[in-house]
């Protein structure tokens, strides 16, 4: 993986400009998700912030040589509990949630083991349960030796 493509992953934009404003005002609507990553001396362990989320919503994708993990979804606000006929007119006087589209590209410190890999989610929380992946031992290979032919011509 190149640097540029880790420094992107972080969230840090490495193009010089985004095609138009429309893209750029769309990128600007997705929110990276909070997450801590924990590390054992055989898994990695991440913790997401995903409550809203319907499970449907939540994607979790492992990229690169195993060692980028990408987590997309959406969180819609639960308007259907609070109105389940129809929604009066009104307005908010205090916004903290943060509602929709959220993303987070994570740069783990080692290879996974993909085919071991599980995502669970409760009480609004995403844990990813990533082991890490063994170095294979290389097989010893023993290369008889043989004498070397003289090729000088009489």
């Amino acid at each position: 993986m190149s640097f540029l493509q880790r420094l992107k992953g972080r969230g840090i934009r490495t193009e010089q400009k985004l095609q138009s404003s429309e893209e750029e005002t769309a990128l600007d609507k997705i929110v990276q998700l909070d997450v801590d990553v924990y590390q054992t001396s055989d898994l990695i362990v991440v913790y997401a912030q995903a409550a809203g989320a319907e499970l449907t919503d939540i994607h979790v994708s492992i990229e690169g040589d195993a060692d980028v993990v990408l987590i997309e979804g959406k969180r819609l606000r639960p308007e259907h509990l609070a109105f389940p006929k129809k929604k009066p007119d009104g307005v908010f006087f205090t916004e903290e949630c943060v509602w929709g589209d959220f993303y987070r590209r994570i740069i783990l410190p080692e290879s996974v083991d993909i085919t071991e890999a599980e995502a669970k989610v409760k009480n609004g929380v995403l844990v990813l349960v990533l082991p890490l992946l063994k170095p294979e031992e290389k097989e010893k290979v023993r290369l008889k030796i043989q004498k070397a032919k003289d090729r000088r011509s009489p």
